[in-house]
């Protein structure tokens, strides 16, 4: 007598080139080129070949590696990407990392993010914490508690953050930063490859930003028009129009000042 095993929820895959509608999975995997038309719910996703979802995703954990598109809003614990997605709505997630190529055209919103290739966010960012040590764009502000750079970063709105550590390799620019503790600080690399680079670019190893405001703040390679502190200290290669603190102040010989002002 055969006995049948029931399974509360079944597999979805894709490995060749193929269509299926939504619904609710234990596990999705697309290996090949497939399209899902509507809504998942599932444990897992993965994606490893180009896959495609209309709809919207709610699962446990997705990992990319290959050319994934997600038209609507993605919910999940955690998401792993080392090949390049496209997440048409909004993200949340209690973790993410990417390694590869990301772009989410709304909100992300998240506990921790890591980002070691490039990440472009349409809209706001709001979570816990973010170490960016590749490329980071966003459209509007950026809202966590701990924020920690070492690539290129770019943001249009407001930087918003208890702690804060920028180091300078490439050009960077953040509109307004406001934090407890800010430091920013150049990473030394004088590689000629990079200084040819950077003057066919017509690019500097600098941070530009209109306003920087913190309880302790540290710069280095920083141009900015106003900057306002407690506790300031202007290290190497700063050019800053106003510095307005109200404790101490700290400038170094070859950073230029146009008006400190104590408050």
């Amino acid at each position: 007598m055969n006995t049948v095993e029931k399974k509360e929820l079944h597999d979805l895959k894709i490995s060749g080139s193929g269509t299926s509608g939504g619904g609710k999975f234990d596990a999705v995997k697309i290996s090949g080129s497939g399209k899902i038309a509507g809504d998942i719910d599932c444990h897992e996703l993965k994606i490893s070949g180009s896959g495609t979802i209309s709809g919207d995703v709610k699962a446990g954990y997705i990992k990319t590696s290959g050319s994934s598109t997600i038209k609507g809003d993605t919910k999940a614990e955690t998401i792993t990407t080392s090949g390049s997605s496209k997440y048409d709505g909004s993200v949340m997630a209690a973790e993410m990392n990417t390694s590869g190529s990301s772009k989410v055209l709304k909100d992300l919103i998240f506990k921790t993010f890591k980002v070691s290739g490039s990440c472009k966010v349409g809209g706001k960012i709001q979570g816990g914490s973010i170490k960016a040590s590749g490329s980071l764009r966003v459209e509007k502000d950026c809202e966590v508690e701990t924020f920690s750079s070492s690539g290129s970063v770019h943001i249009e709105g407001l930087l918003n953050a208890d702690r804060i550590q920028i180091e300078i390799n490439h050009e960077s620019s953040i509109k307004e930063i406001g934090g407890e503790t800010i430091s920013v600080k150049h990473h030394n690399s004088n590689g000629l490859i990079k200084q040819v680079v950077n003057f066919f670019l017509q690019k500097e190893d600098y941070l530009f930003s209109e306003l920087i405001e913190g309880d302790e703040v540290y710069l280095e390679n920083t141009k900015a028009k106003l900057v306002r502190g407690k506790n300031v200290v202007i290290g190497e290669n700063c050019d800053i129009d106003t510095v307005e603190y109200s404790g101490s102040l700290d400038v170094k010989q070859d950073s230029r000042i146009g008006e400190k002002v104590k408050i």
